[in-house]
């Protein structure tokens, strides 16, 4: 089978690769400028998903049977920033490659990533399923549910295969910029003398890791076992405490973390909770491999490897 990857550049985007050449796949990886080093065999080629007529002519010279649309302006505080980029790329992007595909003589598959941030905080604290309550807060997280909606709606008017997906918190080796991430640069720079504490924001959230590569495995069995115009949770449906998850990582280190809050990480309105309810994805035959203490120890010496290159 061949398929087609947009946004291949990014964290989930450059697993997703690892995964489907580790299943025999024919893996065509597209991407505006990649920000992790991609395999030779992922036959790269560039581009802006807003360009109709460059999508139009790569579908029909590649004539994917799976397509797995990651492309995105994916970071939720930029969407703040830049919010008619955030819909331009996600909104308007996906529209021009939902049209593209109607456009081709065949029906491949649309796996569509979505977002967890769809969905309005659990006010119970129960995991929360596909057919939970919506309050999305930020731009990013709009325009994730603009194009679900849009997804169910072309799936039902024009027969096409599109599923979409909301992943929870993927974590792993090689991510930054979130907790687990910065966790462990913290607890690595600890351990090499150059700080003597780690800065927190509010430990007492609770969230649902699942490690990336279980995350991508998800991606496919979904992509060829789930039901058109149908949406898939891929969490855990286990909470998990920051303050948990800072314990955890001080089982992996010889040295003393002291943790201290810093007001600038605290955010002004704080999801609690959330979790998510993976159900409808264990129907298909799929369970989580990496447990939470692996993928922080995976992470942790990812960092370590990362901080001793630098000082070469």
């Amino acid at each position: 089978m061949k398929c087609l990857i947009t946004g291949a550049g990014g964290l989930i985007g450059g697993y997703l690769v690892e995964h489907l050449l580790s299943e025999g796949q024919t893996v065509v990886a597209t991407d505006m400028l990649p920000s992790v080093d991609l395999p030779e065999t992922a036959g790269y080629q560039a581009l802006d998903i807003n360009d109709a007529a460059q999508l139009d002519a790569l579908l029909k010279a590649q004539r994917p049977d799976f397509i797995f649309h990651l492309a995105a302006q994916s970071f939720p505080p930029v969407s703040w920033e830049e919010p008619t980029r955030t819909y331009d790329v996600n909104v308007c992007g996906t529209l021009a490659l939902f049209d593209a595909v109607r456009a081709l003589d065949y029906a491949p598959t649309i796996l569509l990533a979505c977002s967890s941030g769809e969905y309005a905080v659990s006010t119970d604290g129960r995991p929360i399923a596909e057919d939970g309550l919506m309050g999305p807060s930020t731009p990013y997280a709009i325009s994730k549910l603009v194009i679900d909606h849009l997804a169910r709606n072309y799936a039902q008017r024009y027969d096409m295969r599109i599923i979409a997906v909301r992943p929870f918190f993927l974590v792993g080796p090689r991510k930054k910029g979130d907790v687990c991430s910065d966790f462990a640069r913290g607890i690595v720079a600890i351990e090499n003398g150059e700080q003597n504490m780690l800065l927190t924001g509010n430990l007492d959230v609770v969230r649902d890791f699942l490690d990336v590569r279980d995350g991508v495995r998800a991606f496919w069995t979904i992509a060829r076992k789930g039901e058109a115009g149908t949406a898939y949770n891929i969490c855990t449906g286990h909470g998990v405490s920051l303050r948990e998850l800072l314990d955890i990582y001080r089982r992996l280190t010889n040295v003393t973390v002291r943790a201290e809050p810093d007001p600038a990480r605290m955010r002004p309105v704080e999801e609690m909770v959330k979790i998510g309810d993976p159900s409808r994805l264990n129907a298909l035959g799929w369970t989580p491999r990496y447990p939470l203490e692996q993928t922080l120890r995976d992470i942790l010496t990812y960092w370590r490897g990362q901080l001793e290159n630098a000082h070469f």
